[in-house]
């Protein structure tokens, strides 16, 4: 595997520094790692570290303000984590912020409860407690991991409690309890740093020495040791949710993080439980069909780890029969080797997704975060280059060893059954001053050679060969907008297909020979095109391409993998209510496009569409959609681009049009504006939600308008960032939402322009009322200021180069321009584009294109308790069912 570099150093106080250089991007990545967790909290106090991590971002003694602010104004990118065992912050920038970077978190680190005051932590704990409703209490089966964790980890075990915390220990906290925590555990001599990216490394190590070296160390920390759970024998719960289909959890406790049992342990998951080849998949989902989804991981930390086998039960079947089969699966391979081919397959799969990993400098699993890890939980960021070996090591009998001696009788089983609908050095440093980027970063993208096969078909690829990976799409200028009438979802039935059989592959085959690459194939369908997407280690990759060119132009859509998928994508459909924020987005653009138009319609499709699909429907749109003049392969990676020329002409050269009829976006007939000429509410009735989901907006101008580069900074200053009108307002000063904000849907012939969020259920008409406030004020009162528009400007056009950092990346950049119809040259001209936008602009623009007169506002919560919050708003009501119908209440 390709070594990643670096040098590593200790200040006096203590403060661990590692610095990896890739100069290929204007980009750098700066990585903290305090090793405080959730484990390191106390029964009755939970929730600290997370809470803490909040906090962190609200300003410090030198930069009271939101610690997001500076650096999205340069175009940064940054977030935080906690888990049981650390808490992380990063920051992905333009390097000539870098010092910005270092000022800011160096003040946080040494300065931060000069500023901490009980307003300011009241807030961050209530959007924490907003939080957890939202990933855990309104979110399907959101709290099944609680009820586990506290079972597998019987205390005293400080893996006991989920690393949110409780509701009730959230609100007992006090501001005197988390200045005590900060004190304890936030200090250099309990931090990692790790600046990966584009930089001088003596400049880098100075800049480090000058903020951080005089701050001083904290007490020394005892540090914990493996510690196994106390759990002694098999523990079955069962709870109520609201999800249509019972679900099955199986839990064991296990070795942590640098057991020598790791590697085997991550591989049997692989091998029973990950991917439509592994064990499970094939017999529960594939075989006998009793099962909707079914996963397998193995999730080590620091002190112990878990072992999980996930089981949906397929509609009409009871969690005992997955149990069963569960249970026999894994007293087979207790008995049984593994095949070599099983093994092989595992091995690629964990190789390929940690090389892949390795593409990013900067962001959760970047190079940056992966050294801090092996520096902070193993003590050496070096093992990160022989982690690969450990994997690859492994035998079959390891396997075997690792199942009898883990997956035994002492573990957690748990159902979640469908609830009934019930009705220091010395310094002269002087703080104060915030450093100032030196100058916009010269960022020119990847060159790209772009060619066209004699059957229309064109190519683009780009050769990005630091590592050894290859991204690569097929893109067809088609999409749900081909959908005949009576049968939307047709287009996303095909492509889905297109992986369940060739002519001379069998769905299980297709599936193992991805897998067995270390790779998957991903079909995707939006409104105006179709994705064919796969990634793939160079060694492997004329085998993926040739398996991607065989699923695109010989499926056979045969009738019994029709029945099966369709049988499970009907129950994913059924499935969408238990979902608050996907019924909200499904519903969305039935509102404000028209249901039955072809933007309107669910893309994917609806249960009086498909429920009667035949063999036949599939070939004939899949003969009227999929031809050679609408598509383009995009390749990005370890490739040279004449080699892939070659491959490409002899694989898809003889590709010919069968019948293809139908309409591309562009010769679709014009959009007809369904927004309301009065403002209007539609409820959709959740009941028992814990937050309401809104969706706020009206159609807007089409992606190939003039105007789209001002349109754009103007979402970007309303609810495009953390910092933003939206976000600041309904989260940082009111505490309503976890995160607010405002995008724009883009399409060729009319795009939607939305703002919305997750809300507090008694919140909820105050945030429609304080969106409707901020959407006026843009428009009219307090158009974007020209601070507003300058670090608009400055954040998008310095956050350009970080999203050409993978592949993947490149390809979605590129799979924009193929959608759009836009030059190669778009993005070497981008900034100049934005730049070239005025104040004048912004102030017009907003006038003209955001139409309050015409706002739709869609609500997705709880009616009883909402209700009469909405009604005070004065604004005409309307309720909705779950596919956008009308109803009486």
């Amino acid at each position: 595997m390709t070594q990643i570099d670096f040098d590593k150093f200790t200040l006096l106080n203590g403060l661990q520094v590692i610095l990896h250089q890739d100069m290929s991007l204007p980009v750098t990545a700066v990585n903290l790692w305090y090793h405080v967790g959730s484990k390191n909290e106390e029964p009755g106090r939970t929730g600290f570290a997370h809470l803490f991590e909040h906090v962190m971002f609200e300003g410090s003694k030198n930069h009271n303000h939101d610690f997001f602010e500076p650096l999205w104004k340069v175009g940064g990118n940054l977030n935080g984590s906690t888990d049981p065992d650390r808490t992380n912050y990063w920051e992905n920038i333009p390097s000539d912020a870098l010092e910005l970077a270092l000022w800011l978190e160096s003040d946080r680190m040494g300065f931060l409860l000069e500023t901490l005051d009980e307003e300011r932590f009241r807030v961050q704990r209530d959007v924490v407690k907003n939080e957890r409703r939202q990933s855990y209490e309104n979110r399907p089966y959101g709290m099944a991991i609680a009820h586990i964790q506290e079972a597998l980890f019987p205390l005293p075990h400080p893996y006991n409690w989920l690393t949110i915390g409780s509701q009730e220990d959230l609100d007992a906290a006090s501001i005197e309890d988390i200045e005590a925590f900060f004190k304890r555990y936030y200090s250099p001599s309990n931090c990692s740093l790790s600046i990966a990216g584009n930089f001088d490394r003596n400049n880098v190590e100075a800049l480090v020495r000058k903020y951080f070296e005089d701050i001083p160390p904290g007490e020394p920390l005892p540090r914990m040791h493996r510690q196994d759970s106390s759990l002694s024998a098999q523990i079955i719960l069962s709870i109520n949710d609201k999800v249509s289909l019972p679900r099955l959890y199986f839990a064991w406790p296990t070795v942590p993080w640098r057991d020598s049992d790791t590697p085997a342990l991550s591989l049997l998951a692989s091998i029973i439980g990950d991917g439509k080849s592994s064990r499970l998949y094939q017999s529960l989902v594939y075989e006998k069909q009793i099962a909707q989804d079914v996963n397998a991981v193995f999730m080590p930390s620091e002190i112990a780890g878990e072992f999980y086998i996930t089981v949906t039960a397929a509609p009409g079947n009871e969690p005992n029969a997955l149990r069963e089969a569960v249970l026999e699966e894994i007293r087979t391979v207790q008995t049984t080797l593994v095949t070599n081919d099983e093994l092989e397959k595992a091995k690629n799969r964990f190789e390929s997704r940690f090389v892949r990993r390795l593409q990013r400098i900067g962001g959760f699993g970047g190079r940056a975060d992966q050294l801090n890890r092996y520096n902070v939980l193993a003590g050496n960021p070096d093992l990160l280059n022989s982690e690969t070996t450990r994997y690859l090591e492994v035998s079959a009998n390891q396997i075997q060893d690792v199942a009898n001696s883990v997956l035994g009788d002492n573990h957690v089983e748990l159902t979640v059954n469908p609830q009934a609908e019930l009705s220091a050095a010395v310094s002269n440093l002087d703080r104060s001053i915030m450093p100032k980027p030196q100058g916009l970063p010269r960022f020119v993208p990847p060159s790209a050679v772009e060619t066209t096969l004699e059957n229309g078909m064109k190519t683009i690829v780009i050769e990005k060969n630091e590592l050894p990976v290859i991204t690569f799409g097929l893109l067809l200028k088609n999409g749900a907008i081909s959908d005949p009438k009576l049968q939307p979802g047709l287009s996303y039935m095909t492509a889905s297909m297109l992986t369940e059989g060739t002519q001379t592959r069998s769905s299980q085959q297709i599936a193992e020979e991805f897998e067995s690459l270390g790779t998957q194939i991903f079909t995707g369908t939006r409104r105006e095109i179709t994705t064919v997407n796969s990634e793939s280690l160079t060694k492997h990759w004329s085998d993926a391409l040739n398996l991607t060119a065989d699923i695109v132009l010989h499926p056979t859509f045969a009738s019994k993998e029709l029945t099966r998928v369709l049988r499970e994508h009907l129950t994913d459909i059924e499935r969408i209510q238990d979902d608050p924020t996907s019924l909200a987005d499904r519903v969305t653009p039935m509102a404000l496009y028209g249901a039955n138009t072809p933007y309107g319609h669910p893309v994917s499709g609806t249960k009086i569409g498909l429920e009667n699909l035949q063999q036949a429907d599939l070939t004939q749109q899949y003969e009227s959609i999929y031809s050679p003049d609408v598509a383009t392969l995009v390749v990005v990676g370890d490739v040279k681009a004449s080699d892939v020329n070659t491959q490409i002409e002899n694989l898809f050269g003889k590709w010919r049009s069968k019948n293809s009829n139908s309409k591309t976006a562009k010769e679709i007939p014009p959009i007809v504006n369904h927004s309301q000429p009065e403002q209007s509410i539609l409820l959709l009735d959740k009941p028992g939600a814990p937050q309401s989901v809104l969706r706020i907006g009206h159609q807007s101008i089409p992606r190939s308008h003039p105007d789209y580069f001002t349109m754009s900074l103007i979402v970007y200053s309303l609810g495009g960032h953390f910092s933003s009108r939206l976000n600041k307002n309904l989260r940082e000063d009111k505490g309503y939402t976890y995160g607010y904000r405002s995008w724009i849907e883009w399409q060729n012939p009319a795009s939607l322009f939305i703002s919305g969020g997750g809300v507090q259920t008694p919140n909820t008409g105050d945030a429609i009322r304080e969106t409707i406030l901020e959407l006026n004020n843009i428009a009219n009162d307090h158009p974007v200021t020209a601070e507003e528009l300058k670090y608009a400007k400055e954040g998008i056009i310095r956050s350009l180069p970080e999203s050409f950092a993978t592949t993947d990346q490149i390809l979605g950049q590129l799979g924009e321009l193929v959608h759009f119809d836009l030059p190669l040259s778009y993005f070497s001209e981008y900034g100049d584009q934005i730049e070239n936008v005025t104040l004048e602009d912004t102030t017009r623009v907003a006038k003209e294109q955001i139409k309050l007169e015409q706002l739709t506002v869609i609500v997705v919560g709880d009616l009883r308790t909402i209700e009469p919050q909405i009604k005070d708003l004065s604004i005409p009501i309307k309720y909705i069912d779950n596919e956008g119908n009308v109803t009486d209440s």
